[in-house]
């Protein structure tokens, strides 16, 4: 017989015998919010306290302005609901609408469905990416609307893990009209055909009465896990910066974030969010006053630990930003402001306090950030004591380091030419180092910036020719990351990758990875896209650096070069040495010469077809070459019409006037037509031209002659 399951202890047969004796007295306990320890004023925290609160004025003040622990519920959908807007979320994400204005009238359809349960419909898991693909869709007259519908509740929306996505697209939807203006009814609400009242406010009334809502929680919000990422849009809407969700170096929302990829309402309005706008003047002093409300409740200690806060960093990033660009460099001189208060000493001399800090955020993931934005933004003088006393030195050995050396990208932008020469001689000898374990971004923007400054790049050239071999067919092997003489994987070794990865777990695949040799079948694609941006930038710079990858180009052969012309990175390299000003016409010359004969394959493959499209301009001052090309794309005519790619080709050729009208195509093939039009001259007519012109002159002629009766 088993034996009944007992608690063991005296603490738990205590617990029993309460339980029973309340049973017995019918005593019903309610529950009682737990209070803290009293303390002294000389000691604010607990003796045994495991932590100190982030914000300490902020959360005392969570629980009265209703914290992430107090959220109201909005109620749920039912289920007739909850499939409707399965359905609506399905077909707006197909986005299979004749026109425009099918669109528009299902979005209408869905709005009215939706009327009394905005709010809902936001904190549903579910149904929340409706509301947001809804939003991009909006008109302004449903944005006003729906911002209307959510006035009053954002203090607890923004908090919400779900509806915090909705407040966020709609107020990048919401920011480019602004400035528009709303007229007030005073006598009667203006009504439309559904019969539901339009909004008094304007949007930039709302954004304001956001502010009042929101009011007194900055603290708080500033590092809430959801509430941050609407407070970054919130602060670029006031300030009329652009908000380009999709750009990668965006601090709006984390690369982690779900992209919907649902086309807004107009182009204008999606080109609208990712350029500057104006705004009202009440933005203004309204923006600089939650600035300080956001940072006044922090001590400088707080302040700079936010810098290595993973929610709280990105905020503080755009409040750097906006301080430094938007109210100006000189900004940064006021005792008060963020900068000053991240960093008092100016001279940032070795043993400051200041100094100190600097260096800590140079090695960390998330502080290295928001040192990005000091260096990218902050006054030249204070630019030159941080780059002279911190990183001037020690350029060479931030570059090695994976978080560092992005600091050290946005140093090199900023350099002038003499010191960009001393930082270049610093970071030659890690070179081969960086070559070998694939990090290629410091040597690209290296590239870059001397050749913006004027910098002599062969000694970098001399240092990148000995980091790879000296056979120039193995060196752009190299240099790509390719897996075998056709630029291809090969397929015994792609299948037993694929037999290894799953026969170990996800810390083996990591480090079987680190481990690969440069090279190998197991190059990610980021080793590869990174490899090919910096091939490509090798190929602007006339001199040793071109000539070392035109040569290994010119040594491959002609299946390598197709195979090249087949794969997505390393097309993009084909393209530049066929376009580039550093090309002559010899290299080009024996460049096309390998794509003869293949044109038809190239054309009809996706990253192939960009490189016949380049071909038209390398055979610009070889026109026999591309008349033999012209004349093999257009034995296969009816191949390249039938696919997508192929007639963008056949278009790019001019194909169909090189089969009706050779000369004018002869004309555009050696540039006549741009001659003429850079000369203010006009193209040559065409035969039938010139009989039209003789026909509508001998019309004018006879009509003025009189009519015989």
């Amino acid at each position: 017989m088993p034996r009944e399951k007992q608690k063991r202890g005296r603490r738990a047969e205590q617990k029993v015998k309460d339980e029973s004796k309340r049973k017995i007295d019918g005593v019903n306990d309610e529950p009682v919010a737990k209070r803290m320890k009293p303390s002294d004023e000389t000691e604010p925290y607990e003796q045994n306290a495991d932590y100190i609160p982030f914000e300490p004025e902020a959360a005392e003040d969570e629980q009265d302005h209703g914290g992430s622990g107090d959220m109201p519920f909005y109620g749920l959908l039912d289920a007739e609901e909850q499939e409707y807007f399965s359905r609506a979320n399905e077909m707006l994400e197909l986005n299979q609408f004749q026109d425009a204005e099918e669109r528009s009238l299902f979005v209408d359809g869905v709005y009215q469905e939706a009327n009394g349960k905005e709010l809902k419909i936001a904190c549903s898991q579910g149904c929340s990416r409706l509301l947001e693909k809804l939003l991009s869709m909006s008109d302004m007259r449903q944005i006003r609307r729906m911002f209307s519908k959510f006035l009053g509740h954002f203090l607890h929306l923004v908090q919400h893990r779900f509806a915090s996505h909705c407040c966020e697209t709609l107020f990048i939807h919401a920011a480019p009209a602004v400035m528009q203006k709303t007229p007030k009814s005073h006598t009667k609400k203006s009504t439309d055909d559904d019969g539901e009242a339009e909004p008094d406010l304007s949007l930039a009334d709302m954004f304001m009465a956001v502010l009042e809502e929101l009011e007194g929680n900055w603290g708080y919000l500033l590092t809430e896990r959801f509430a941050s990422h609407t407070i970054r849009v919130l602060l670029l809407v006031l300030a009329g910066e652009p908000m380009d969700v999709s750009s990668t170096d965006s601090v709006i929302a984390s690369r982690k974030k779900e992209r919907l990829g649902v086309p807004a309402a107009g182009a204008q309005e999606e080109k609208s969010t990712q350029q500057k706008r104006s705004v009202p003047e009440s933005f203004e002093p309204a923006l600089k006053k939650l600035m300080g409300d956001m940072v006044s409740g922090l001590d400088d200690t707080y302040l700079r630990a936010l810098a290595t806060h993973p929610v709280g960093n990105p905020v503080l990033q755009v409040m750097l930003f906006l301080e430094l660009s938007h109210f100006g460099k000189s900004s940064a001189k006021d005792p008060k402001s963020i900068l000053r208060r991240l960093v008092p000493d100016e001279s940032l001399e070795e043993g400051t306090e200041s100094a100190t800090f600097i260096r800590g955020l140079l090695y960390d993931p998330i502080g290295s950030r928001l040192l990005e934005t000091m260096v990218r933004y902050m006054p030249g003088k204070a630019f030159k004591n941080l780059y002279k006393n911190n990183i001037r030195d020690r350029i060479g050995s931030l570059s090695r380091n994976s978080t560092a050396g992005y600091v050290v990208l946005r140093t090199l932008e900023r350099l002038g030419k003499d010191d960009l020469q001393n930082a270049m001689d610093l970071i030659i000898p890690e070179v081969p180092g960086l070559i070998e374990r694939s990090r290629l971004i410091v040597p690209k923007t290296l590239i870059e910036r001397c050749m913006a400054r004027g910098v002599d790049t062969r000694p970098l050239a001399q240092a990148l020719k000995g980091a790879y071999d000296e056979d120039p067919i193995i060196r752009l092997q190299q240099m790509l990351k390719l897996n075998g003489s056709s630029g291809e994987p090969a397929p015994e070794t792609e299948n037993q990758d694929k037999q290894n990865e799953q026969d170990e777990g996800e810390s083996e695949k990591k480090e079987r990875k680190q481990k690969a040799p440069a090279g190998s079948a197991s190059a990610s694609a980021a080793e590869k896209l990174h490899s090919s941006l910096l091939v490509q930038a090798m190929l602007t710079v006339p001199g040793p650096l071109s000539e070392l990858v035109y040569s290994s180009l010119l040594a491959q052969t002609s299946d390598t070069i197709l195979g090249l012309a087949r794969e997505s990175t390393t097309s993009r390299v084909l393209q530049q040495a066929l376009t580039s000003s550093t090309s002559t016409p010899q290299i080009r010359r024996q460049l096309t010469t390998r794509f003869q004969g293949h044109l038809k394959e190239l054309a009809l493959d996706n990253s192939g077809s960009h490189v016949v499209d380049a071909l038209w301009s390398a055979t610009k001052d070889i026109f026999f070459v591309k008349e033999r090309m012209a004349q093999e794309l257009a034995q296969d005519e009816m191949v390249l019409r039938d696919s997508f790619v192929g007639r963008a080709v056949w278009r790019n050729w001019s194909m169909d006037l090189f089969k009706r009208r050779r000369g004018e195509w002869s004309a555009r093939a050696k540039g006549i037509d741009r001659q003429l039009q850079a000369d203010g001259g006009e193209r040559p007519k065409s035969k039938i031209e010139l009989a039209r012109a003789r026909f509508a002159a001998k019309e004018s002629e006879s009509g003025k002659q009189p009519v015989k009766s």
